[in-house]
C-alpha cells in the first residue's frame, strides 16, 4: 500500500509539474505568435514560417519563464532592505576573526547570510537549496529530486508521519518529500524571510496544510521532547556553533527508535590546515 501510495503521489506531483509546463506554452504560443506578426510574413516562405513558428513555441515557455522570475528578483532586490548587511556578513570572515569569533555570533551570521543569499538562491537555483550528484541523463531538477527521495526513503516514514526538517531554507526539500511519502512536515529555519516565503510558496503549491516552516533556533528547537517520527537536515547543521549542541536537540525531539539523516558539508583527514590551497577551498565554501 505504501508503493501504491507513493506512486499516487508522484502522479500528483507531475500532474502539477504538467500544468505549469502548459501554461508557459500557452504564454510560448503567445510569444511565438506575437514575434511571427512582428516579422513581416511576407520575407518568409510558408516552411520557413511553419519552422520558425515550432521554434519560438518551443523556446517561447524558456523565455517567457526566465523573464518573469528576473522581474521578480529585481523586483524584490530593488525594494530590499538586506543589502547594509553586506558588509557585516564579509566582515565576520575577515582574517583577524576566527571560527571561535563566527561561532559566537552564529546566528545573526547565519540570519545574515540568508537574508543576503535567499533571493539570489531562488532566482538561480530554485526552492532546494542544496547540491545533488548528477547521473546520465537527469536534468538538474530531476537531480535534486533524487537526492530527496533518497533522503525520505532512508527515514523510512509513512503517509501521516509527522516529520521535522532542520534548517529549511524556503521549504523546498520539505514540499517534496512531503509530496513524495505522504507525510507532515514541520521545518524550522532562523532566518524570518525564509519562513514567509516559503510558507507563501506552500500556499500557492496546495501543500500550506502538510508543510510548516516556522521561525525557529535549531540549537534550541522549539518542540517538546519525542515529537517527531523522523528528522533529517540537508547541509544546514554545518552551521551550527557546536555540533553536539544541534545533534543533541535533534535526538530530544526524535521519538524512541526514529531515524535521523542528514547531508553534511565536513573536513576529512585529508584536510591540511598548513596547506594555503586546502585554506582556500574551504574558505572560498564558507563564503
Amino acid at each position: 500500500s505504501s508503493l501504491c501510495c507513493a506512486r499516487a503521489l508522484r502522479f500528483v506531483f507531475r500532474w502539477g509539474a504538467m500544468q505549469r509546463t502548459l501554461a508557459e506554452l500557452g504564454a510560448g504560443v503567445v510569444v511565438g505568435g506575437a514575434a511571427l506578426l512582428v516579422v513581416s510574413p511576407a520575407s518568409f516562405s510558408l516552411p520557413g514560417l511553419a519552422a520558425l513558428t515550432v521554434l519560438l513555441i518551443g523556446v517561447g515557455p524558456i523565455l517567457f519563464k526566465g523573464f518573469t522570475q528576473t522581474l521578480e528578483f529585481l523586483a524584490s532586490l530593488s525594494s530590499s532592505k538586506k543589502h547594509s548587511k553586506i558588509d557585516g556578513y564579509n566582515n565576520q570572515y575577515d582574517d583577524k576573526k576566527s571560527a571561535d569569533d563566527r561561532n559566537k555570533d552564529y546566528a545573526n551570521l547565519v540570519d545574515s547570510y540568508y537574508d543576503l543569499a535567499t533571493e539570489f538562491y531562488e532566482w538561480g537555483w530554485g526552492t532546494s537549496f542544496h547540491f545533488a550528484d548528477r547521473r546520465k541523463g537527469e536534468s538538474f531538477q530531476q537531480s535534486i529530486l533524487r537526492h530527496e527521495y533518497y533522503l525520505a526513503g532512508r527515514i523510512g516514514v509513512k503517509k501521516d508521519a509527522v516529520i521535522l526538517d532542520c534548517g529549511c531554507g524556503i521549504g523546498g526539500p520539505a514540499r517534496n518529500i512531503a509530496r513524495f511519502t505522504g507525510a507532515n512536515i514541520k521545518a524550522v529555519t532562523i532566518n524570518q524571510f525564509q519562513v514567509d516565503r516559503g510558507n507563501a510558496i506552500s500556499v500557492r503549491e496546495g501543500i500550506r496544510d502538510q508543510v510548516e516552516l516556522i521561525q525557529g533556533d535549531f540549537m534550541k528547537l522549539p518542540f517538546p521532547d519525542a515529537s517527531f517520527d523522523a528528522v533529517y537536515a540537508i547541509e544546514s547543521t554545518c552551521h551550527a556553533p557546536d555540533r553536539a549542541g544541534v545533534y543533541s536537540e535533534i535526538f530530544r525531539v526524535l521519538r524512541p527508535g526514529a531515524v535521523f539523516a542528514c547531508y553534511e558539508w565536513c573536513l576529512t583527514d585529508k584536510y591540511d590546515p598548513e596547506d594555503a590551497h586546502h585554506r582556500q577551498i574551504k574558505r572560498d565554501i564558507e563564503i
